[in-house]
Order: structure tokens, then C-alpha cells, then sequence
């Protein structure tokens, strides 16, 4: 996958990813110690594909927590190595059907997982 880059240089996807998510961490750093940035944080990364920002985050948040959502795990996701390094979790849900209470990773509890995490009744998403 190809897409336009900067000064009419082509960017593969991979390449282009990676320069978002180190720009994502740039901001997150610009921000006051400790308030987004750090150990002791759980990110969740809606549509996490192959988890390449909560990996990127890793790096510069160790001790971090991810919970990963998205409706299929990619082939080569980033998963092992998270795992190795931090508690996470992946979620394979239809966000649509995504109920953010019935996620047992942000909330460590007996709550229902995402695995069937939308709520039946009136808290969901439509």
C-alpha cells in the first residue's frame, strides 16, 4: 500500500504508519508529566489493526496497559511482543457492538468481556 507523502515522495503504508504513530507520540509527550503518558495508564486502541500505536506507546510508556479493539486480528499484529512486555488484551468486536463497561481490562471486574461485550439492554451503541 502506497499513499501520497511528503514533497511527492511515495510512502508505504508500513513506513506511513509508523510516522503517524511517532507524531501521536510526540503530542502525548508535549503534554504535562504524567497526565497522559506514562505507567500505571490502560490505552485502548479503537481500531488497533495490527496494534502498531499501543506498540509505539509501549516503548515510551513502560509498565503501560493496552486493550486492543477491532473486528479481525491481522496476520504480523504486534500482539507478542505487547504481551511480553505488558498486560494486554485484544477484543475482536464490531465496535458498533462495542459496550466500554463490559470491558474487564478497564475496569478489572467480574464484567462481561467483549468477546460478547455489547450490552443487551440501553448502554450500547446503536
Amino acid at each position: 500500500e502506497e499513499g501520497g507523502g511528503e514533497g511527492g515522495r511515495r510512502v508505504r503504508g508500513k513506513e506511513k504508519h509508523g510516522l503517524q504513530h511517532e507524531a501521536m507520540l510526540e503530542v502525548l509527550r508535549a503534554l504535562p508529566p504524567g497526565s497522559m503518558l506514562g505507567s500505571g495508564f490502560v490505552y485502548v486502541e479503537l481500531g488497533a489493526g495490527k496494534g502498531g500505536l499501543s506498540a509505539a506507546i509501549g516503548q515510551a510508556a513502560p509498565g503501560a496497559a493496552f486493550v486492543l479493539l477491532d473486528w479481525a486480528k491481522p496476520v504480523a499484529a504486534h500482539d507478542a511482543v505487547l504481551r511480553e512486555r505488558h498486560s494486554t488484551i485484544r477484543y475482536k468486536i464490531d465496535l458498533r457492538h462495542l459496550w466500554l463497561r463490559g470491558v474487564p481490562g478497564l475496569w478489572g471486574g467480574g464484567r462481561q468481556g467483549a468477546e460478547g461485550g455489547a450490552e443487551g439492554g440501553g448502554g450500547g451503541g446503536g
